[in-house]
């Protein structure tokens, strides 16, 4: 059976645990609750339905406490002897031992809290940490336009198998199905589709496919992905880049640093813009793109926003898809995924975050098919282009584009979060 099988004996342990909670909760609220000496001690009111609730609550919080450190316990100690074997065979730098052990620690003992199967998971996690130590020894090499690694090995499944666990699909949403349906039609007409979108997790391109694959098969799968740096260095996160579409890029908040690399970062940018103006080309595309440059934060409440849209590089797609002498459509995205996967509170840190995991719903919502014709007239001079509208500058109508996508994409990501957002 499966080493994590030990956890069962904790069971026990817990079930004990939470009648002592409980018994030691209901003590402490008869011991603080005031003596009525001119009431005879037979005549006890019963406590308020609230009260109680709010004791099950707390007992059911305590015994949920004693579980889950039980749980990292006993992980924990399972993890760091998987890893100590690997290090006696592969060099690992030790900053990526360190976080390997708490991100495998983490994930595990969310598949034991949300009663998944250990036996499953803990084979999908000993593949995944094989795969990060195979690229720790000889790091995959990401071109301008990286295409998923199926054979031999499959890496988009193992991205999928391993999201799937962390994803509550009973409770998770996909609103605006009838779009993707839209989409499906226009490429498969050899048009180009742009998902805009608000961008949350490190693993949002495999959330995107844990919901959509079992509902529209093969369109996560073919969707291609605008990737920064990060998730084609890092040595945990390269295996999961490794088996998606992607178009490599140095985001504009990485691609100053270090400055002896501006140059080359440069380069390697217009490799990828000439790349994507080919796919377009093409056509029969869907890109996704997340025109922020990055992860969602928190604001000082702690609540998720979705972060400003970039006018450059909306304006940017809207240019290629004009060049691409086929149609391409325009669709807002808003995803709910931070729980699972959150990002780093700053903005901009070393390669080689910490990572945490929760098991929780995620959600996405397809909007409608946005006209930025409306947005593409103004004048860069006088009369130029021609036909143009001479009362609104080129600069003001990017920006409102960008304003349009963002608020549609804020205000149904809104939607999402109060349905499903972490209390």
């Amino acid at each position: 059976g499966s080493a994590f099988k030990i956890l069962g004996t904790e069971r026990m342990v817990v079930d004990r645990r939470r009648c002592l909670v409980v018994a030691v909760l209901l003590a402490s609220a008869d011991a603080v609750r005031p003596a009525v000496a001119t009431r005879p001690p037979a005549v006890r009111t019963a406590a308020p339905v609230m009260i109680m609730d709010q004791l099950k609550k707390i007992a059911d919080d305590g015994a949920l406490a004693v579980k889950q450190a039980a749980a990292e316990k006993v992980v924990g100690e399972r993890v760091a002897a998987k890893l100590a074997a690997a290090q006696a065979k592969y060099d690992i730098p030790q900053k990526y031992t360190n976080l390997m052990q708490s991100f495998f620690t983490s994930y595990m003992t969310e598949i034991y809290l949300a009663d998944r199967d250990l036996d499953e998971y803990e084979q999908i996690l000993s593949t995944l940490m094989k795969k990060v130590l195979e690229t720790a020894q000889e790091p995959h090499t990401f071109q301008p336009f990286h295409e998923a690694i199926r054979a031999p090995f499959d890496y988009y499944k193992m991205g999928c198998d391993f999201a799937n666990g962390m994803v509550d699909a009973d409770r998770s949403l996909v609103l605006g199905a009838e779009q993707i349906e839209k989409m499906q039609q226009q490429i498969a007409a050899g048009d180009n589709v742009v998902l805009f979108a608000n961008h949350q997790s490190e693993a949002d391109p495999q959330i995107f496919s844990v919901l959509l694959d079992p509902k529209v098969p093969g369109f996560a799968e073919e969707t291609i992905f605008v990737a920064g740096d990060r998730v084609t260095t890092d040595l945990l996160a390269m295996p999961f880049s490794m088996g998606r579409n992607l178009l490599c890029i140095f985001s504009k908040k990485h691609v100053d640093n270090p400055p002896e690399l501006k140059s080359t970062k440069q380069r390697h940018n217009r490799m990828v813009m000439k790349t994507m103006q080919q796919l377009m080309t093409d056509g029969g595309k869907c890109i996704w793109v997340a025109p922020s440059g990055g992860r969602d934060r928190p604001s000082d409440d702690g609540k998720y926003e979705v972060a400003p849209f970039d006018s450059k590089s909306i304006e940017m797609f809207r240019l290629m898809s004009a060049k691409a002498d086929r149609p391409t459509h325009f669709y807002p995205l808003s995803m709910f995924t931070y729980p699972i996967c959150p990002p780093p509170t700053t903005v901009g840190g070393e390669i080689g975050e910490q990572r945490t995991v929760k098991y929780y719903p995620a959600a996405l919502h397809f909007g409608e098919e946005v006209d930025v014709s409306r947005f593409s007239e103004g004048c860069v001079t006088d009369n130029f282009p021609a036909g143009c509208d001479a009362s609104s500058s080129r600069d003001e109508l990017r920006e409102a584009l960008a304003k349009h996508v963002h608020s549609i994409v804020s205000s149904n990501y809104q939607d999402l979060a109060a349905k499903l957002d972490m209390p």
